[in-house]
């Protein structure tokens, strides 16, 4: 059955239910008193997602009390020390502490003592670097004003107001420094004086002066004419080449004050560091506990709350709540009329399928009435990927990828934004790596040499001229499978949900494809005429043991069927396609879209597989290029056999060449380097079209809402075990 199958035990055990798990809504009313039990309960138990009945009922939310107003005050300080000291608490560091968290008051206590520690510490360094800095961008100012300055032969001190003349100095854009001094002498009546000294970099240096009841005049002139003007710091005296000097050793003395801050700062980091991640989380937990009381509804002595849980996990949760609360609860579950509507979609995969649920989930979430995809395409996908991108030696380093990335994941490492989808996804890299090496193997490619190893699948050789042939039909024939398999869940999913009939259009799809199929491999692929030939016989067409012995009669694999093409058709393809067509008329006008789609994608999505044919021939030939450049570096490769099976064999043969087994090093390299990389996402980015547009198309339609239950997820901190905390409690 699709339905479900199961094995093993413990949390690894693998429940391969191919629908969404069904919902049911969990009501929770206990004593007020309990509030925090039932709600770390529930964080626990991890599948339980709040439904709001307060903002169904009309509920005004209840004020926070002091000490969860405190909460957040906390944890915006902890922020800030934490990125004053340049640590992310988004990552994982592998050390975890331990807390006691059983009340609100000793989170808090725990949050107060890192505070108190660290916060005044920091804070005060904080304000030292922004004036260090400050001062450092002053004199910074100074130098480059009094370089600028220098060419002039100009004491900045001279800059500015007197009791009789105004004296400004700057840089005047170029071409207009003669319009300049006729603007300010026709104004002045000749009562200034001009210093100009022209800027490599264009322009020039001005230093103006005329008496002080001019100076509004003037400086609507400066304005105009884009003149700007030096800022010159009000300490400033002496000679530009003195003001230079005395400003850098300022500088120096200010970046040596900076770099003894910062490492205070990264002692700190590293003395206090995981406890203030420690001391953050914590609160951060608590914030969300407070968060999700905004779903809870409170009457003089109980609160009352209610949530989807998954069918089955009612025993669980129900126990869990019993265990921390005791006898004061009441907990009850019920299906409602509207779960098949509004219920969240959850789905239950092993944890070496997250990768491909995330991919599925990229595509949408599954509905009530979806299948889950997942667990088959956690094999399909890197199959039709390893049919792509069928390398021996390129698809290991695939797979060491995918490992390197599953050990960080387990150590806590973070690779960053971009190579955390590397990380995210280890688990399908390694198994794309792995039937990749397979593809390989079957093909006879490594590291883009065909001068290695033997094709497992000896149709595919190298000297073969019909390769290309054979990899074209088994393109196909792979299509039709999976298309096949489509329909199947199909059919499956509408037997499941009792719909007649959608039931009959699936019945007779997949009646029709399988008919059409085994005309074009069974009768005839290029004569459509013959399909009603009112003589001869039928060739049962078989998946994937006919390839490379041609079709129809011509295939010795293929059984002999005694009747007439004429009758096959009007049996497999003829009547299930009338079926088909009234079924869907039955259904209106979406009936008639849906009967138009399938019967274009019938053969348009078939076709579509041959992209695993291209997509392979491609990377054969750009292989190919790299393989033939100078053979500067040659390794040549014994003869090697695994139990009876030839893999490297004594002498290769191809279209090109008869001899020993070899591999040109630098080709490879080069050739691993460019096309591995480029191939290997093509072939990622085709086989997952693959999937969503030729394979979901029959089955699959989204348009779930994920389900979003309430967890507290732990980086940094771990809860104090029991027999801890029982030592810490002071018996009076």
């Amino acid at each position: 059955m699709l339905h479900t199958y199961a094995c093993g035990t413990g949390d690894d055990a693998m429940r391969l239910q191919m629908s969404p798990e069904k919902m049911v809504v969990a009501k929770v009313i206990s004593h007020k008193d309990f509030e925090r039990q039932v709600l770390k309960s529930i964080e626990e138990f991890s599948l339980f997602e709040f439904i709001d009945v307060r903002r169904q009922a009309g509920i005004v939310d209840v004020k926070r009390t002091r000490e969860e107003e405190t909460v957040y005050v906390a944890l915006e300080r902890l922020t800030k020390v934490l990125e004053s000291l340049e640590i992310d608490y988004t990552k994982r560091t592998g050390v975890y502490t331990e807390v006691y968290d059983t009340t609100l008051q000793n989170s808090l206590k725990f949050a107060s003592e890192v505070i108190s520690a660290v916060e005044a510490e920091v804070l005060d360094i904080d304000s030292k670097l922004t004036i260090a800095r400050l001062e450092i961008e002053r004199q910074r100012g100074i130098a480059d004003v009094a370089m600028s300055l220098r060419p002039l032969g100009i004491d900045p001190s001279l800059i500015g107001t007197t009791e009789f003349t105004f004296t400004t100095a700057g840089i005047i854009p170029s071409g207009r420094e003669s319009e300049l001094e006729w603007s300010i002498n026709e104004v002045t009546e000749g009562a200034f004086t001009v210093g100009r000294m022209p800027l490599k970099r264009g322009g020039a240096a001005c230093v103006i002066t005329v008496p002080i009841e001019l100076k509004d005049a003037v400086e609507r002139i400066l304005s105009a004419m884009q003149f700007e003007a030096f800022a010159i710091p009000e300490d400033s005296t002496g000679q530009p080449e003195q003001i230079v000097e005395d400003a850098e050793i300022k500088i120096a003395e200010l970046n040596q004050e900076t770099d003894q801050l910062d490492k205070r700062k990264e002692h700190i980091a590293l003395e206090w560091g995981q406890r203030i991640l420690a001391a953050w989380e914590t609160l951060d937990i608590e914030r969300k506990r407070i968060d999700i009381k905004s779903f809870i509804v409170y009457t003089e002595q109980a609160i009352k709350m209610w949530g989807w849980v998954p069918k089955g996990k009612e025993e669980e949760f129900e126990s869990i709540l019993r265990k921390n609360v005791g006898p004061a609860l009441e907990v009850t579950f019920d299906e409602p009329d509207f779960a098949e509507v509004e219920a969240p979609t959850y789905i239950s995969n092993p944890s070496f399928m997250k990768p491909t649920e995330d991919v599925v989930k990229a595509f949408g979430i599954p509905s009530r009435h979806d299948l889950d995809p997942t667990k088959l395409m956690a094999f399909s996908f890197p199959l039709i990927f390893g049919l792509v991108f069928s390398d021996v030696g390129q698809g290991f380093l695939i797979f060491l990828i995918g490992y390197a990335a599953l050990r960080a994941n387990k150590k806590g490492q973070d690779w960053g934004s971009i190579l955390g989808y590397v990380q995210n996804g280890a688990q399908g890299l390694m198994l794309m790596g792995i039937f990749a090496m397979l593809g390989g193997f079957l093909f006879g490619s490594i590291f883009g040499a065909e001068t290695v190893i033997e094709p497992l699948w000896p149709i595919f050789a190298h000297a073969d001229p019909n390769r290309a042939t054979h990899m074209l039909k088994l393109s196909i024939e792979v299509g039709v499978i999976h298309i096949s398999l489509g329909i199947i869940l199909s059919l499956y999913n509408e037997l499941k949900h009792k719909d007649r009939r959608k039931s009959l259009i699936a019945i007779s799809y997949l009646w029709l494809y399988l008919g059409f199929i085994n005309l074009l491999f069974g009768v005839s692929y290029n004569s459509i005429g013959n399909w009603f030939s009112a003589t001869g016989t039928v060739s049962l067409w078989l998946p994937i043991i006919g390839i490379g012995y041609g079709t129809g009669t011509h295939n010795p694999f293929y059984p002999i069927l005694p009747i007439a093409p004429m009758i096959f058709t009007i049996v497999m393809f003829i009547i299930p396609l009338v079926i088909m067509l009234v079924s869907s008329l039955m259904g209106g006008m979406d009936g008639v879209v849906y009967f138009l789609e399938y019967i274009i994608g019938m053969i348009s999505h078939t076709v579509s597989y041959a992209r695993i044919f291209a997509l392979n021939t491609v990377h054969i030939i750009l292989s190919s290029v790299f393989i033939s450049l100078p053979a500067i570096f040659v390794i040549y490769f014994p003869e090697f056999s695994l139990f009876g099976l030839e893999i490297i064999p004594h002498e290769v043969t191809t279209l090109h060449y008869t001899g020993p087994p070899y591999m040109p090093l630098l080709g490879a390299f080069i050739g691993t380097l460019i096309v591995g990389v480029l191939e290997g996402l093509l072939g990622f980015m085709h086989t997952l079209r693959l999937h969503f547009v030729e394979w979901f198309s029959k089955f699959y339609h989204a348009g779930g809402v994920e389900f979003q239950p309430f967890r507290v997820k732990r980086l940094h901190t771990v809860k104090m075990a029991q027999e801890t905390v029982a030592a810490n409690i002071t018996v009076p």
